[in-house]
């Protein structure tokens, strides 16, 4: 019976009628009382590749109706008792998504999702300890010059020193190179690092960290790394390096003590209007 039914899927996929249609009426197949219908298929194929679509579609016919079968065997050779489980656990699921989208619902409707600074940073105070970084991390300036650039030794100086008066001159030209960045409030690790500037390699890399300064040139540029500050792995991690962290967890716990609240208010609107007993 079963090799029949892949066959005639498959005579029928092959010699039938266009399957992906805009007619939600029409039907792929059949099994005793139960039609995959036009949209269904539709929803089973996903984004499919019309060179693999012949065999995909093929599958997909088989694979329903073996899941018919299998269930429609299964309600009649499994015992009650058997049954009577895989009912309940159903339900038990289908209540668990039931109310868990609910109260997640009410949860997002009624949170405030600004944050509370003074909150983080007390967090954060009180738990240091958990915030230890595992890799060096670094604040950078860097520059890049074209090769025909006539200040360089200036610019060199300047960013070596990147004092308040340096940091403004070099600003002030910054027009005139490849690219640079000043953002020195920003951290970024070592793995980021290396992953901007491919050419650091470990012999690079310890000579950045021991001078706080590197330079490289290649065929088209030269550039100047300058390490405003860092921390190294194993020390307790910037706030700011972690902020990202400390808000998700800020919110995250602000959402559990606003589901504990909406459960107990629920419940206690149940107890008045007299829908909960407990005897």
């Amino acid at each position: 019976m079963l090799n029949r039914l892949i066959f005639s899927s498959f005579f029928i996929f092959l010699f039938g009628c266009n399957f992906i249609s805009n007619d939600d009426s029409q039907n792929i197949a059949r099994y005793d009382d139960s039609l995959l219908t036009n949209k269904e298929y539709i929803n089973l194929m996903g984004n499919y590749d019309k060179d693999d679509s012949l065999s995909k579609a093929n599958n997909i016919i088989n694979n329903w109706a073996i899941d018919k079968i299998l269930i429609e065997r299964a309600q009649l050779n499994l015992n009650d008792s058997k049954l009577q489980s895989i009912e309940l656990l159903v339900k038990d699921y289908e209540a668990s998504l039931l109310s868990e989208a609910y109260l997640e619902a009410l949860i997002n409707s009624s949170i405030n999702p600004d944050i509370d600074s003074t909150e983080i940073k007390e967090f954060y105070d009180k738990n240091k300890s958990l915030f230890r970084l595992n890799e060096d991390i670094f604040r950078l300036a860097f520059i890049e010059l074209p090769l025909d650039f006539s200040d360089t030794y200036q610019v060199r100086v300047k960013l070596k020193r990147y004092r308040d008066a340096d940091k403004q001159f070099l600003d002030s030209i910054s027009y005139r190179y490849n690219s640079f960045s000043f953002e020195s409030e920003n951290w970024i690790s070592k793995k980021q690092l290396i992953q901007k500037f491919p050419f650091i390699n470990n012999y690079s890399y310890k000579s950045l960290k021991n001078y706080n300064f590197f330079q490289y040139k290649d065929s088209l540029s030269l550039y100047l790394i300058k390490i405003i500050k860092s921390t190294k792995n194993g020390d307790i991690s910037p706030i700011e390096y972690v902020l990202p962290t400390l808000e998700y967890m800020s919110l995250n716990k602000r959402k559990k003590e606003l589901m504990l609240s909406i459960k107990s208010e629920i419940l206690k609107d149940a107890l008045l209007n007299n829908k909960f007993e407990i005897y």
